[in-house]
């Protein structure tokens, strides 16, 4: 994936739809789309799962280290994260990530992850999620507290096997081993801009941990959308009612989140 330079006025770069996580700017007569890079935080409650999967999940082994680097090529080479990067480099982050799942480098591994192996054709990993323990932060536990969660620290399935419930499957799995093993709530990341990946976190039931600058990414966005639309001049009454009450919901949201961090910026103790 490259970033883009497409060659525009300024009349027609005003009225260009714009996506989320993905910085849009304009100079030489050109309209210059690149990613924002940022990454949102996402929480789902851990309950018993029900799975019928058509592939075989097992433990993460050792052994696996290889091919899950090739898998991990293989599903994000085309994706926001590594836009505008080498094969090389692609390859590098892959062989460094995976590593540092095995060492504990990214957070303790813990025994839910899961490899799915399609047993009806090559016996070859087609996916898997990586899960691993990691330090809480300040919010999720209770003051004076402290203590890890689990993190879905990696989920990639092979190309060809994408949207046909794999992710699902593995992820289920994993949360189950989680539930059974006493804990309560899983977290995960993933890229604004990745719309698969936010796309599949909603439908799958995580829900975004809205910040300030979270907030004001979704109000900025459809502020920018309900302008688009009123110059374009094509907006029913309906959509303008829709547009106008999602960037009033969001600016809301965001002066409340503002208000907060000021807040919580004065009561830090002096040189924190």
């Amino acid at each position: 994936m490259r970033s883009r330079h497409i060659p525009m006025t300024m009349d027609e770069f005003n009225r260009l739809p714009r996506k989320l996580g993905w910085k849009y700017e304009y100079w030489e007569k050109c309209a210059h789309i690149s990613p924002a890079h940022h990454v949102v935080t996402a929480t789902i409650e851990l309950t018993p799962r029900t799975i019928n999967s058509p592939y075989t999940l097992r433990p993460v082994e050792t052994g696996d280290e290889p091919r899950l680097v090739s898998l991990y090529i293989d599903a994000f080479k085309d994706t926001i994260e590594f836009c505008d990067w080498e094969p090389s480099k692609i390859a590098a982050s892959a062989e460094e990530d995976i590593r540092g799942f095995y060492t504990g480098k990214r957070g303790k591994p813990l025994p839910a992850s899961r490899v799915a192996v399609d047993a009806h054709s090559d016996a070859s990993v087609i996916g898997a999620v990586l899960i691993v323990e990691r330090n809480g932060d300040e919010h999720d536990f209770p003051p004076g507290g402290g203590g890890t969660l689990p993190y879905l620290d990696i989920l990639f399935i092979a190309p060809h096997r994408q949207r046909r419930g794999a992710a699902a499957v593995l992820v289920s799995t994993a949360m189950d081993e989680l539930y059974r093993s006493g804990h309560k709530r899983l977290k995960s990341h993933y890229h604004l801009g990745n719309e698969a990946s936010r796309d599949w976190h909603r439908r799958f039931g995580f829900k975004d941990e809205v910040d300030h600058f979270l907030a004001e990414r979704y109000y900025r966005h459809a502020q920018y959308e309900l302008h688009r639309r009123e110059l374009i001049g094509d907006l029913t009454e309906t959509e303008h009612r829709l547009l106008v009450a999602k960037v009033e919901k969001w600016k809301h949201r965001a002066d409340e989140l503002e208000i907060i961090d000021r807040q919580h910026n004065r009561n830090l103790p002096p040189n924190f």
